[in-house]
């Protein structure tokens, strides 16, 4: 009579262990997919011209002869901030090293009657103009003509 037995869990153990050795695994690469195809830079034109179209866009600072506003937002919401040029106390950029090289920065402005910042303005192109222009308006200097 034959009796079908499994084998013990230490006889599996030890049958593993010696058909295979136990190594830790490795990485050995990683593979991704081309961007030498049109897929993907039609998706990434797309990316890019949504966040022009829904952000970027809805950004700005404008300068009048008589104000600085700022417009902040995005497709869905909005705000904007107004400031005379005659209440403006301060003037702040922050200019990085790369900033330097692709000419932008921080800019934030501060007027009379509040110790904070009320137009903050990061990654703005051009900065230190922004504030050149302000301080020749603040002071009755500026000249159309020149700029």
């Amino acid at each position: 009579m034959q009796t079908n037995r499994s084998p013990s869990p230490e006889k599996i153990k030890q049958a593993t262990a010696s058909a295979v050795p136990m190594e830790r695994e490795r990485d050995i690469g990683v593979w991704r997919g081309s961007k030498s195809n049109l897929q993907y830079w039609l998706w990434t034109i797309l990316t890019l011209s949504l966040h022009y179209w829904f952000i970027y866009r809805q950004n700005s600072i404008t300068l009048t002869t008589r104000r600085v506003t700022q417009k902040r937002g995005n497709i869905l919401t909005s705000s904007e901030t107004s400031l005379s040029i005659d209440n403006i106390t301060n003037v702040d950029v922050n200019v990085s090293l790369l900033g330097r090289l692709f000419n932008y920065g921080d800019i934030s402005i501060q007027s009379a009657g509040s110790d904070a910042t009320e137009i903050l303005f990061v990654r703005l192109a051009n900065p230190t103009r922004l504030r050149d222009i302000i301080f020749d308006l603040k002071d009755g200097k500026y000249d159309e003509t020149k700029n």
